[in-house]
């Protein structure tokens, strides 16, 4: 769940380029173009804004080359967006398409998870917690080359589920993706004048900053 610290008198510095030109990058396959807003603003690897992380967007708009680049620099295979999907279960739902196969193919080389299940995201109309090969295509021949993927990778060591804050962006700016990294999936941080971090929708926070970002970018610390 995002931490908005708004009401406590905190807000992101705004950033020279905006958060469609970060994620229309790896919409686009644009590695060059993502390193240089990376470098400029306080954007992250792992960054979800609501709509899923860079791995996400380039799963998704069949970015194979971009999904690799972001896998090599620090993108988290198995991080699941606010639905529970996994860049797996998206490779998966689009699996009837030309290319994406491959892309799932490739996400099991890398240690994506098949056992991995979404959200509850549609309790109505579709309930229960779904695998990858849940929310494919209900086609006889699609399922049965995803289970035929899944059973070639399965002896690949298997990357480890990310801490549910991994894809927040105040969680990113004020301990840095390379420490959020170490905490383990049911690690609860105690974040700032909090008791339950993730029970609540509006996090109370402390104004002093403990800024990750702002060491390494003077020119963005608040004012």
């Amino acid at each position: 769940m995002p931490r908005d610290l708004t009401a406590c008198g905190r807000y992101p510095p705004q950033p020279l380029h905006k958060p469609i030109a970060f994620y229309s990058c790896a919409r686009l396959g644009d590695p060059d173009q993502l390193a240089k807003i990376v470098a400029t603003d306080p954007y992250f690897i792992t960054q979800d804004n609501g709509a899923g992380a860079p791995l996400h967007f380039a799963t998704t708009y069949k970015q194979l080359d971009m999904v690799h680049h972001l896998l090599n620099n620090g993108a988290e295979i198995n991080q699941r967006d606010e639905k529970g999907f996994t860049p797996l279960h998206r490779a998966a739902y689009l699996s009837h398409y030309d290319g994406y196969l491959e892309i799932y193919e490739y996400l099991l080389s890398r240690g994506a998870d098949p056992s991995i299940r979404t959200e509850n995201y549609d309790p109505y109309l579709s309930p229960g917690k779904k695998l990858p090969i849940d929310v494919a295509l209900d086609d006889d021949e699609i399922r049965s080359k995803l289970r035929a993927l899944d059973k070639k990778y399965a002896k690949v060591k298997k990357v480890r589920e990310p801490h549910p804050d991994i894809g927040c962006w105040w969680t990113l700016y004020d301990y840095g993706l390379d420490a959020i990294k170490k905490w383990d999936k049911e690690y609860k941080h105690p974040y700032p004048g909090e008791s339950h971090p993730r029970d609540v929708h509006i996090r109370p926070c402390k104004l002093k900053t403990n800024m990750h970002w702002e060491k390494a970018h003077p020119s963005h610390k608040q004012t």
